[in-house]
């Protein structure tokens, strides 16, 4: 299968009046048609600005963005068109990201009239897409002031789904909202990509929520990709030390379960001046001299970004094999 969306060593660095920020260094990940891929780590690693690179919302340093194969720097006006239809986004906060001012009539709409689609088919597809999300039609006479949080993150779902995107961009999607209403958000989203198809990414820093609802996890730290696999590998046999620390402080319910004792200490460093070599040396109970002064390839299967992992590898190369 190839991926709807893949990053080849794609970087975002932007100045300001400290320095030089590297948000993003050298990522490269794929989305496949249909999946959900998530995008994990500790809030300031880069997951929202890799997202409003992927939407062209933040540039580029340097590295290739595909969509469908083919390089979005290289896109003509007609095929940029179609790749802002064909991917939306779905932010953290309902109550700031719709307009308050506009009836959920107008918030539905102005996609398709933005790409030049006539009343009769939007109010068509508005009619779908609000049945679809779970929302009775009297909805777009109202204003976003007059739903709960849930409701308005239902809206928000409805807009991304008006465009019939191939993938939408999910920040953070519960995250504000409450507890009580955070399964049937996720609910609804697991729906209708069993529906329609549609590809997900998926920031998030909830590991349960992630391990609910995804086929595969990438875990980035201060800008740089770790560790990516598959969700259930991923969990029961995570290789970088980061990804361990991020699994081990996930509550369990049963409370003779035993737990990491290595949990990470203090804050993630700055991206205006990141650790020399490997970036999570200085939080790592296993780091040693050449963690602090070579920045590690991407080792294994899971493309594991650890010198550990590399000694890891090599014996498992080496282990006599049983006949």
């Amino acid at each position: 299968m190839s991926p709807l969306l893949s990053l080849d060593e794609i970087s975002c660095h932007y100045s300001t009046k400290n320095g030089l920020v590297r948000a993003v260094e050298q990522v490269s990940l794929c989305v496949n048609p249909g999946e959900t891929l998530a995008l994990v780590g500790e809030s300031g690693c880069g997951k929202s600005t890799l997202a409003k690179v992927i939407l062209g919302l933040t540039p580029v340093t340097s590295g290739t963005i595909r969509f469908g194969g083919v390089p979005i720097n290289a896109f003509n006006k007609p095929q940029r068109l179609a790749f802002r239809k064909r991917v939306q986004v779905v932010f953290q906060d309902p109550y700031s990201s719709l307009n308050p001012r506009l009836k959920v009539s107008t918030i539905l709409g102005e996609p398709m009239w933005a790409h030049g689609f006539k009343n009769d088919l939007v109010k068509r597809r508005m009619t779908e897409v609000l049945e679809m999300v779970g929302l009775r039609q009297s909805a777009k006479d109202l204003y976003p002031h007059e739903f709960s949080g849930g409701q308005r993150q239902r809206i928000a779902v409805a807009r991304a789904l008006m465009l019939e995107p191939d993938l939408i961009i999910l920040d953070e999607p519960i995250s504000a909202l409450d507890v009580s209403i955070r399964a049937q958000i996720l609910n609804l989203l697991q729906d209708i990509q069993d529906q329609q198809g549609i590809a997900y990414l998926l920031i998030a820093h909830d590991l349960a929520l992630v391990e609910h609802a995804s086929q595969r996890v990438a875990v980035m730290y201060l800008g740089r990709m770790v560790e990516m696999g598959d969700t259930d590998e991923i969990f029961a046999n995570p290789e970088h030390p980061y990804t361990r620390a991020l699994l081990s402080a996930v509550p369990q319910p049963d409370p003779s379960v035993p737990r990491d004792s290595s949990l990470i200490q203090g804050d993630v460093a700055s991206a205006l001046r990141p650790p020399s070599g490997c970036h999570f040396h200085p939080r790592c109970p296993h780091a040693d001299q050449q963690c602090q002064q070579q920045v590690p390839p991407a080792f294994g299967h899971n493309r594991v970004k650890c010198w550990l992992s590399q000694s890891t590898q090599t014996q498992s190369v080496h282990r006599p094999t049983s006949h």
